[in-house]
């Protein structure tokens, strides 16, 4: 998700380690990166803080791949934008729940793809906000 919309959906299997998750930047953050930057616009990769992320391998990875990245602050959820559309894609599972993991998939990929420009480019622009009720509160939980 960035400024400009969702993006595509992809969809791992089974968990992820960090040398499964340096084969999906290596294969899908990369080209976007490259694509962002060639057009000139601005790009900077957000990520939580799970180990796989954080770990010094991944670190390293992304220092040697010219991967801007946010040194993120442990759990802090309402910092993301993206945990606004987790929220709402959740939201829409539990009014209809799917049977079966294919219909899962389908589901999830029908509402990503209702996901407009607009509406990620406004969760993107609260981010001032976000960043001023966290100080606000110390670190503590947001509205957000």
């Amino acid at each position: 998700m960035s400024s400009k919309g969702v993006g595509k959906l992809h969809f791992i299997d089974g968990n992820v380690d960090t040398n499964k998750y340096l084969a999906i930047l290596e294969e899908w953050l990369l080209p976007v990166m490259e694509e962002c930057l060639t057009s000139g616009q601005d790009f900077v990769f957000q990520q939580d803080g799970a180990a796989c992320y954080t770990s010094k391998k991944a670190i390293k990875w992304m220092e040697e791949n010219n991967v801007p990245f946010l040194k993120w602050v442990s759990s802090s959820p309402h910092l993301s934008p993206i945990e606004t559309l987790w929220h709402e894609m959740k939201n829409v599972l539990r009014q209809h729940p799917a049977r079966t993991i294919t219909e899962l998939r389908q589901m999830l990929q029908e509402i990503w793809d209702c996901f407009t420009p607009n509406f990620c480019q406004n969760l993107v622009n609260t981010m001032p906000q976000r960043i001023s009720a966290v100080i606000k509160n110390k670190g503590d939980v947001t509205q957000w």
